[in-house]
């Protein structure tokens, strides 16, 4: 449940012209310049597309310095249309997630995790596929980068049943707002610590449309101390790796009509704004 006491930043209103770039922080101090300059140019290719955009960056109760960091940042960028929230006690991400769902100005909202990297001139391509297509989710291809060099790749396939195995459409991706947190949000269970994944197949159970734009969102920086370091060798569709009662778990849950004979339908799509719908 998301707390109570930080109703007073919701906005129930939420445009449609721009994109709310989200950055969740937790002790990831050294991150955040790379990230924070990623999403402020982010914004600058929104506006020169005809866009609006806005960076939430909130920081989850850090012990590492990361506060005077952001207030720091705050005070040179003070004409640059970011935010910053300082949380007393840690939340934990998927409350995050949905507090920033709540607190965006944009019904487009992109999870960019403070270790990762946007690139900046295709998101307008991104929202433009989400705005054509009413999709609830939008992903596009991410690159591992460990020391400078591409390892490989992740979220480059469309969505199949093949999500009832193992995820492989990360969160790095753009969200509506208004879809997700009509159903409930990211959900906060300590029996299901992917809560990225868990959102994925209720989408899917929900019948809400899925779309993979065939262009780079963005940077996966595998580095020690990040996110999900220890998936560096995770590459292409393959499903990431999880503890098997978590597997059963939501295959239990989504997987009751069939699925694990058709694992390999198709219930996404793909779609690029300038050539329409590929598939």
């Amino acid at each position: 449940m998301d707390d109570p006491g930080l109703g007073w930043l919701y906005n129930e209103s939420k445009a449609e012209d721009g994109v709310t770039i989200f950055i969740p922080n937790w002790n990831h101090r050294p991150y955040l310049p790379r990230s924070i300059r990623s999403a402020l140019r982010a914004i600058e290719h929104l506006e020169e597309a005809g866009f609006s955009g806005e960076l939430i960056v909130i920081d989850d109760a850090s012990r590492d310095g990361s506060q005077k960091f952001l207030r720091t940042v705050q005070l040179l960028y003070g004409d640059a249309p970011l935010e910053t929230l300082f949380l007393e006690r840690n939340l934990g991400l998927p409350r995050l997630r949905n507090l920033a769902m709540r607190m965006s100005r944009y019904r487009h909202v992109c999870m960019l995790d403070s270790d990762n990297e946007l690139v900046a001139d295709n998101l307008p391509l991104f929202l433009q596929a989400g705005l054509q297509t009413g999709a609830a989710l939008v992903h596009g291809l991410l690159i591992d980068k460990r020391e400078g060099r591409m390892t490989g790749i992740r979220s480059d396939s469309v969505a199949s049943m093949r999500l009832t195995a193992g995820n492989y459409i990360d969160s790095f991706a753009l969200v509506d707002a208004k879809a997700l947190l009509r159903l409930g949000g990211y959900l906060a269970d300590p029996r299901l610590p992917h809560e990225d994944w868990e959102m994925v197949l209720h989408l899917i159970a929900e019948e809400e449309q899925i779309v993979f734009v065939p262009a780079v969102m963005g940077y996966y920086h595998l580095v020690p101390g990040s996110m999900y370091a220890e998936t560096a060798e995770d590459k292409g569709p393959r499903p990431r790796s999880a503890a098997p009662e978590i597997v059963s778990l939501l295959r239990r849950m989504f997987a009751q009509t069939g699925t694990r004979e058709w694992d390999d339908i198709k219930v996404g799509r793909i779609y690029h704004p300038a050539v329409g719908y590929i598939d």
